[in-house]
């Protein structure tokens, strides 16, 4: 809101979105324990989500959904600066391990839950986040039903 200079209540909803989605994933947990865990499972499990993620955040940029905070804000850095979706979104990414590394090893003494998927989705996910899109800007033509003019 700051660099838009003015107040955007969608920005708002986006930690409502957040903490339903937080929800969701403590209600999925129960489940997801029960899942086999042999290194080739983990590794098919990562890369499954990781393409459904990166397409998700795709079609929620594109439709302008709102969504959780961690990925509201570098779509709207990006648009504000004109700086492209994929270097800002790594940047953020990278900068947010970065933090949440030093205040584990600051507070905790030891690295504790940054395993090599999160590692790598942080340096690669906004690069896939781009192909989604520009993939689905090349299928499909997205257009908001708000600000569309709409002639009888």
């Amino acid at each position: 809101m700051i660099l838009r200079k003015r107040f955007v209540l969608p920005y708002l909803f986006s930690f409502a979105v957040g903490f339903v989605f937080g929800k969701l994933l403590d209600f999925h947990e129960l489940w997801i324990s029960a899942l086999p865990e042999t290194l080739a499972w983990r590794i098919f499990y990562f890369v499954i989500s990781y393409l459904m993620i990166s397409f998700g955040i795709a079609l929620s940029n594109r439709c302008c959904l709102p969504i959780v905070p961690t990925d509201l804000f570098p779509r709207e850095l990006s648009q504000i600066t004109g700086i492209g979706y994929p270097r800002i979104k790594i940047s953020f990414d990278v900068i947010c391990l970065a933090v949440t590394a030093g205040m584990t090893w600051l507070f905790m003494g030891h690295l504790e839950g940054l395993g090599v998927g999160t590692i790598l989705a942080a340096f690669t996910m906004g690069k896939a986040v781009g192909f989604m899109g520009e993939w689905l800007d090349r299928h499909f033509t997205f257009a908001s039903c708000i600000t569309e003019r709409r002639f009888v």
